[in-house]
């Protein structure tokens, strides 16, 4: 009985029917394609935001207690400020390995004024990708170098020079600009400089780039105060705190610290964004309630006289209820499906254009969202079915209604 008086009930006002299900559509359309955004878009501005290059940057312990990440020359740093080269593959080995998306080690040295760091040019590239080689290209010898925008321009450096650099003569091939403290300094192969130095095998800092969750509150618990359960949480978590301590015990006697200043910008422009899409869902769905609600106020009214006969023949309210609802439910979840695909759909776009890769959706988001169409298509006809049903239908059959 109920399945064909649904059958028949939906064929009655097609129109009207329509513009519900067209309604439903639109909103959960919205709601899969933000919510499908929302879900996979933390990995994916975190691989744009990496462009603003490293997020982690490893010391010694002796240095950051001395004067801070490059603060000490490589003449007088001692051996207390050196990291072990063959340690930092240890980086790869931590739990969080697969989120490293980038390690580049240094070394720094002075000439007089001249600040001179020892890189490994493609790790260097690959970290920092707005670095721009303004005139020349980048060093591929032993022998060649790449002088910063800054100190180029002091010193009326062009690609093509000769330059001496502690009693050696480089090459100068290009001219970096990087916006930070990279544009006043001379860089040189790190095994040349290690040489030059002598210092084989050592670095003083490493750079790392690494894929994180934003941080709250529990993040910036310290871990030594922490219970076993909270700290095994803490250190499963992409935090980027819980990953640069894991650097530490892989690589030991040094300090892993967040460069907050880009830490801190992931965090704000995810919580910015995964707040503004989670409003723009609230209202679609809002809306798409709303729009079932007016339509559907306008059908009960024209069939009250339908629910009155159901009643005055001993339906009860529940039944009628039932009858009713599997209507309107049956009519929500074919909105839901249309929304779903269109929202997968939409979705795929929105990577495409904004991060230049498609957004893949978890099976399980249609789903939850032909659920939710459902139960928005019920609580939009929830108050005119209630009220219809609570008229006493002696009144409407003697109205004639």
């Amino acid at each position: 009985m109920i399945v064909r008086f649904v059958r028949d009930s939906i064929r009655r006002s097609p129109r009207r029917k329509a513009l519900i299900i067209a309604s439903i559509a639109l909103g959960t359309a919205v709601a899969t394609a933000m919510l499908g955004v929302m879900l996979s878009i933390g990995d994916k501005i975190n691989v744009e935001l990496r462009e603003a290059g490293a997020n982690i940057v490893v010391t010694s312990r002796a240095a950051a207690l001395t004067g801070g990440v490059g603060g000490v020359t490589a003449a007088a740093s001692g051996n207390a400020n050196d990291i072990q080269e063959s340690l930092i593959p240890n980086i790869g080995k931590i739990f969080w390995a697969l989120n490293i998306t980038g390690v580049s080690p240094s070394l720094l040295a002075h000439d007089g004024v001249l600040t001179i760091q020892g890189v490994s040019f493609p790790d260097t590239r690959a970290l920092n990708p707005t670095w721009q080689i303004t005139n020349g290209r980048w060093a591929n010898d032993a022998n060649e170098c790449v002088v910063g925008a800054g100190v180029a321009r002091r010193n009326g450096w062009a690609a093509g020079n000769t330059i001496t650099i502690l009693g050696e003569p480089f090459k100068v091939v290009g001219i970096v600009s990087s916006g930070d403290e990279a544009d006043d300094r001379v860089l040189v192969p790190l095994a040349r400089l290690q040489a030059l130095t002598h210092k084989p095998g050592v670095v003083d800092r490493v750079d790392v780039a690494a894929l994180t969750k934003p941080e709250d509150d529990f993040a910036r618990k310290d871990p030594k105060t922490m219970t076993s359960k909270e700290f095994e949480r803490w250190n499963c978590t992409n935090y980027v705190t819980s990953i640069a301590h894991q650097i530490e015990e892989a690589i030991p006697g040094t300090e892993a610290r967040p460069v907050r200043r880009v830490a801190d910008s992931e965090g704000k422009v995810l919580d910015s964004i995964s707040g503004l899409m989670a409003l723009i869902t609230f209202a679609a769905l809002l809306s798409a309630g709303l729009s079932v609600w007016s339509l559907t106020a306008t059908t009960m009214m024209e069939r009250r006289g339908e629910i009155a006969i159901m009643q005055a023949i001993g339906g009860a309210r529940w039944l009628v209820a039932t009858l009713l609802g599997s209507e309107i439910a049956l009519i929500g979840l074919v909105g839901g499906i249309i929304g779903a695909v269109a929202g997968a759909w939409l979705a795929r776009a929105v990577g495409q254009s904004v991060f230049h890769d498609a957004i893949q959706i978890s099976w399980i988001l249609p789903f939850l969202i032909m659920l939710a169409a459902m139960l928005v298509a019920l609580a939009g006809a929830a108050q005119p079915l209630r009220r219809a049903l609570r008229l006493e239908p002696a009144v409407i059959l003697r109205e004639g209604v």
